[in-house]
Order: C-alpha cells, then structure tokens, then sequence
C-alpha cells in the first residue's frame, strides 16, 4: 500500500548508519595515566571509605591547581589523567604531585601511564536523559593501554616500552624494572620514599601475623613497594635505616621481627648490631609527631586486617 504524495522510504546500507555521537574533547597524541586505590574494594568502614575518597580527590585536585595544561577526570577511587605530548613532562609533575598528597595521607595508589589517543565523547542518548543520570565518556588507545598496564604487583606507576622509551629518551626519567613489569618513578624525594616505604612495612607487619592464603598477593606488593623505594633512593643502608625503628616497636613479636628481617633479607646479627648502637635514634624516631602519625594512618586501613594493635605504641 502507497501513501498518496508520500514517496518510498530510501534505503541506506547498514554500513554508513552512524550512532549520535559528538567529540566533545580530544587529543590524537596524549600521554594517559590512570589510577586507583590499592585495596579500597576491601575496605570495611563507612567513614574510612568516605575519607579515602576525599583524601584521594583532594590531592589530585590540588595537583590541577598546579597543572593547568592537564585533564583530570575524577571518579569514586580512579582517576584519568590526560595531556598533550607536548606536556608529557607537566604530566608527570601533575602525578608525583599528587603522590606527595597520598603518601601524606597514609593512602597506597597504583597507576598505569600509556602515549596514545585520548577522547571525550557526548551522546545522543545523554542529550535525552532525565536529571538522575550522571555520565562521563571517553576512550582511545591511550585509555585502554593505561588501564591494561595498571594491573601491577605493587603501587607503582606502571608503563609499557614506548612511553618508557619516550620519557627516558626526551627527559631522562627514572626507570625501574620488576620482574616483567616496567615502572617509572614516583618521586626522587628521599623522605617521601622513605614514607612510602615505612606506610608499607608497618602494614606487611600485619599481614606477616596472619596465616592466610587470601594476603599473599597484598603481602607480595607491599614488599615491592618496600624494594622500589630502596632502588630508588640508592642507599644500601636504606632498607636498615627503615627497619631498625620499625622492627624495634614494642608491639613487634620475635617471630614477626624474624620473619620480616628474612623477606627483607637483612641478617639479624646485622640488624641486633645496627640496633644495639642506634637505641637512643629508635627512641627519637618514636617520639616525632610525624612518624606517631605515620603509624595512625598505617592502622587505619581496614582493608589490612587489625592483626597487631599499633596504637598502643608510646
């Protein structure tokens, strides 16, 4: 049946439909970093969990502030940053920026960083939603590789061999290797690496009084955290400098002392040495608020389970 005055429909192949999509925002070479919080799916605490979120966006927000030329894209505990090639470098600040914020805040974050496409996208299905829908769209190459290379054992911020060739090449970055995974460097600040290395050790302590397969993994990157941070900071007395006031806390058994010293590989004739020479230090270090606090923020995460009580330390 003809509609009088009404001509057929013209028939259009399949392969030229487009979806309603408009590019909103969009860089062809980026540099793409993306990041989460290390064990926040465990977390136990309603109000930890509301603070970590806070703690998180807070330094990455401060970060922008500073970093004018880089796109941050803030959800829950991620985070996507992105730049032009041309401010790879200012990408970077933006993220060790950011890391001196969460260290400072007791909050472990692992990333991926990837060179690749970077876009944001609105749809016509979102031109139509009603006032209850909240969205964020984007994609690309880059988007898809950094989060691929997010995936690491430890929290450290992982790359692939073009972007390491590319920072190592035009800026001379710090470059790590663990096992099969490529990392660029946090930060070359001693104290913040010695933080970093301290918020881990005293929580694989507490890992270390719990026999259960379920921790190995976490336990796995909290000591590569602790090996990173002894790499970069290129101090073989690094390692004893970290663990002598640890490993000396009233609150440490015999048994967990002499099993951190051996996956720390330091001998305990060498740590009883260093350790009978440096009371007077150990005692110092205790008594500084900074590190009181360091201890505070390593026995808040619940995702680490409360296997020694930190706080009764003095």
């Amino acid at each position: 049946m003809k509609l009088c005055g009404v001509s057929e429909p013209e028939e259009i192949p399949i392969s030229e439909l487009k979806p309603g999509i408009d590019v909103t925002f969009e860089i062809s070479e980026a540099v793409v970093a993306y990041f989460d919080i290390l064990g926040f799916s465990e977390k136990k605490n309603d109000e930890e969990i509301e603070a970590s979120l806070a703690d998180f966006s807070g330094a990455l927000i401060l970060s922008a502030r500073q970093n004018h030329n880089i796109r941050f894209n803030i959800f829950s505990d991620c985070v996507f940053l992105s730049a032009s090639i041309k401010d790879a470098s200012e990408l970077l600040s933006a993220i060790r920026f950011a890391f001196l914020g969460w260290i400072a805040d007791g909050m472990l974050v692992r990333g991926g960083i990837s060179i690749g496409s970077y876009k944001e996208i609105r749809t016509a299905a979102q031109d139509m939603s009603s006032g209850n829908v909240v969205s964020s769209l984007f994609s690309g190459s880059g988007v898809t590789r950094a989060v691929r290379l997010e995936n690491g054992p430890a929290a450290l911020l992982f790359t692939d061999n073009a972007c390491k060739e590319f920072y190592s090449s035009k800026y001379h970055e710090p470059i790590f290797v663990l096992d099969d995974h490529i990392i660029i460097g946090w930060s070359d600040e001693r104290q913040a690496l010695y933080q970093f290395a301290a918020l881990s050790l005293i929580r694989l302590l507490k890992l270390l009084a719990i026999w259960n397969d379920k921790y190995i993994q976490i336990k796995e990157k909290l000591l590569n955290n602790i090996r990173y941070s002894s790499t970069a900071v290129g101090d073989h007395l690094f390692l004893l400098s970290l663990a002598i006031p640890i490993l000396s806390l009233p609150v440490i058994t015999s048994e967990i002392r002499g099993e951190a010293l051996s996956i720390l590989k330091i001998e305990p004739t060498t740590f009883e040495y260093f350790y009978e020479n440096l009371k007077d230090s150990c005692n110092a270090w205790l008594d500084k608020t900074e590190n009181k606090m360091l201890l505070a923020l390593a026995d808040m995460d619940s995702s680490i389970p409360q296997s020694l009580d930190f706080k009764s330390c003095k």
